[in-house]
């Protein structure tokens, strides 16, 4: 079984279209896109700051943005202990997760190294695994679990705790499957997402941490059913999903599915306004829609979310970026918008759910910056050339240190570890540049960075 080849942030593609695109018609064009290119995660073009979130009914009426005021901190859920077979170490005193995404389901591959780095050198306490049940369950009652089956074997013997994000469903869950090429689909019944989950918690008793239900359900291209994009449907989703998941082991940390930042609102295949099927949906609207409709009343942990890194450190307010001078991808200052920065971004999500009533923290299921391997990078990933390999090292740590402190985020996995000694070329696969471990296998100053910074 193999992971899904991932496209983040910006397309080879997109960058150079939306560039000139977002100058002249905004955010729609931006939008229209991302969805006909298909890439995993953008960060979206505003042609002018937009308003605070507010909170609003469960309409189409899109929700307008910003970096909103300081809001206090709220404190999630200590972490569920369990009894394990893994032997994992007690977490720092803040309780904070520390944790990476590893290339772990890639057939041939022992996972075991890359587990052994994250404990032993990186000093790191979880791993994400992306489990994509329509390659574990092909065909209905037909498994094949070997890459999973090693994974968290290698995870637990090296102490690691797992958090599994688990999407995709096979084709034979749904009677009447959109064209796959548009992306992909829940089952019809949520009750057959309930038994995967099911099945991975009895065959992995006490080595599940977290699990995140579902991904970027903002997005056609992760929700593709007949009446789109819902944040309502979604959030019945998570809230059957996360009942069964602690009716089954009440430690499992449980996670919503994080949404895309996007920052648009399209429906068919135009982002005017107007249509009958949602594509799209703005992250900030998806999340309020979300909250008001109950995906988070009850049995929800935390709040998934991802932050796109760019070349603006993270501490930075993306709708109000620093002076431009020394950097050469203009994105931030020609489009400011609070999600081209972590911290903006963060506050902003926030605020949403404190309007909400909600004191659920964020838990950041995916965050990372690029830098040229060699001086190379995909078409499209021009940000990249702003960030050197030493500035990408300070600013994953600088981002690590901010959602500790920042009490708003109860841990967060880093992407990635090692896609680039076992993905293609930094200047065809975008996943390499946002790794710590360079081509050959050799260890980019991030690597040291994050093993040697205090974790407290």
């Amino acid at each position: 079984m193999s992971q899904k080849p991932r496209n983040r942030n910006f397309s080879s593609a997109l960058i150079g279209i939306w560039m000139a695109a977002s100058l002249v018609i905004g955010v729609a064009a931006f939008a229209l896109l991302y969805w006909l290119i298909g890439v995993r995660q953008a960060a979206p073009a505003a042609t002018v700051a937009p308003a605070p979130p507010t909170v609003v009914a469960l309409t189409d009426a899109p929700v307008a943005t910003n970096a909103p005021a300081t809001v206090a901190p709220t404190v999630g859920p200590e972490e569920p202990s369990s009894t394990s077979p893994c032997n994992f170490p007690p977490l720092p005193a803040s309780g904070f997760g520390y944790g990476i995404q590893a290339h772990s389901l890639v057939p041939g591959v022992d996972p075991a190294p890359g587990m052994n780095i994250i404990r032993n050198q990186l000093n790191l306490y979880w791993s994400k695994i992306q489990v994509r049940w329509q390659d574990v369950e092909p065909e209905q009652g037909s498994y094949n679990w070997v890459q999973i089956d090693n994974a968290m074997d290698a995870a637990c013997k090296n102490s690691v705790r797992v958090m599994l994000s688990v999407v995709a469903s096979p084709a034979w869950a749904q009677a009447n499957p959109l064209d796959p090429a548009l992306g992909e689909a829940p089952p019809d019944d949520t009750g057959m997402y309930v038994g995967f989950l099911a099945q991975l918690i009895d065959r992995y008793p006490g080595q599940i941490g977290a699990i995140e239900i579902w991904n970027e359900a903002n997005l056609e291209r992760e929700w593709n059913v007949a009446g789109g994009v819902s944040p309502r449907a979604f959030a019945e989703f998570v809230q059957a999903s996360a009942a069964a998941i602690k009716a089954r082991d009440a430690s499992i940390f449980v996670i919503s599915g994080a949404p895309a930042p996007t920052g648009a609102n399209c429906f068919d295949v135009f982002c005017n306004g107007t249509g009958t099927r949602r594509i799209v949906m703005d992250d900030a609207q998806f999340l309020t829609l979300f909250l008001q409709a109950g995906g988070a009343a009850q049995n929800v942990d935390c709040i998934g979310v991802h932050s796109n890194g760019t070349n603006l450190p993270p501490t930075s307010d993306g709708a109000h970026p620093p002076a431009a001078d020394g950097y050469t991808f203009r994105g931030p200052w020609n489009s400011p918008h609070y999600s081209w920065a972590m911290k903006s971004q963060v506050e902003t999500y926030a605020k949403i759910l404190s309007q909400a009533g909600s004191t659920l923290p964020q838990c950041m299921t995916e965050f990372g910056y690029a830098s040229p391997i060699d001086g190379k990078y995909p078409p499209g990933y021009d940000f990249a050339a702003d960030v050197s390999e030493d500035l990408q090292a300070e600013y994953l740590v600088e981002a690590y240190n901010y959602m500790r402190d920042s009490g708003y985020v109860k841990m967060a996995f880093l992407f990635n570890l090692d896609y680039a000694p076992l993905g293609g070329e930094p200047d065809q696969d975008d996943n390499t540049i946002f790794s710590i471990i360079g081509k050959g296998g050799f260890q980019r100053p991030a690597f040291s960075a994050i093993g040697g910074m205090d974790k407290p």
